[in-house]
């Protein structure tokens, strides 16, 4: 079957993933207007991440590396999108904020991951230096940004998971998706950490969403 978001050309993959006429994105729940489909998304990704942090390991092994973070992506979406855990094919811009061109992503994911096992998937760092790591291996995948829809949730459900192994969590109520774009433009846009780690800083506690 002919996908249409990964012909080749990028030009034509970038129109490919939106229904013909429309500026909505393919989807599998027929939604052809945005409203509806970020509604339908909304409470379908619900479902899908109380079913991970109820069991896991349904997404394997906790490797950190792309294939776990596409796994992730997969659970979240699989209801939503034909393309849910694949790499987008398309490059992305938000105002002055460039993500990582598509043949590229794995790097940034690579660099995460081994960043991840060197310090003991975490375990290793000392609690006043956490909310630092965090934003530098966040701010990695935020760059990475792999998927064309779904890349925060997914995000987050990331870092929830490697946090969980050292008994930790992030509170997310004590955030916005605001203060949240904010600090990933200031990040990306900008070179200046200092609002993700406050926000990080402010967020961390000691209540993981997942079991380990």
């Amino acid at each position: 079957m002919a996908r249409p978001w990964d012909t080749g050309d990028l030009d034509q993959n970038w129109s490919g993933y939106f229904i013909p006429g429309t500026e909505v994105l393919r989807n599998r729940v027929g939604a052809t207007m945005p409203d509806d489909l970020r509604d339908a998304e909304n409470d379908l990704v619900e479902v899908r991440v109380l079913e991970l942090r109820e069991a896991p390991e349904i997404v394997g092994r906790r490797t950190y590396y792309l294939d776990y973070l596409c796994a992730i992506h997969r659970q979240l979406f699989q209801d939503v999108y034909d393309w849910a855990g694949e790499l987008r094919t398309v490059g992305i811009e938000k105002d002055d904020e460039a993500f990582c061109p598509p043949g590229n992503i794995a790097q940034p994911m690579v660099h995460v991951a081994r960043e991840i096992h060197r310090l003991g998937r975490l375990r290793s760092v000392a609690r006043p230096d956490l909310p630092r790591v965090v934003t530098y291996l966040y701010d990695y995948v935020n760059f990475a940004h792999p998927f064309r829809e779904g890349n925060g949730r997914s995000t987050r459900e990331f870092f929830d998971l490697l946090l969980s192994e050292r008994a930790a969590g992030l509170d997310w109520q004590r955030t916005d998706l605001g203060e949240m774009h904010d600090a990933c433009h200031a990040a990306r846009g900008d070179q200046d950490l200092s609002l993700l780690e406050g926000m990080f800083g402010r967020i961390l506690d000691s209540d993981p969403a997942y079991d380990f």
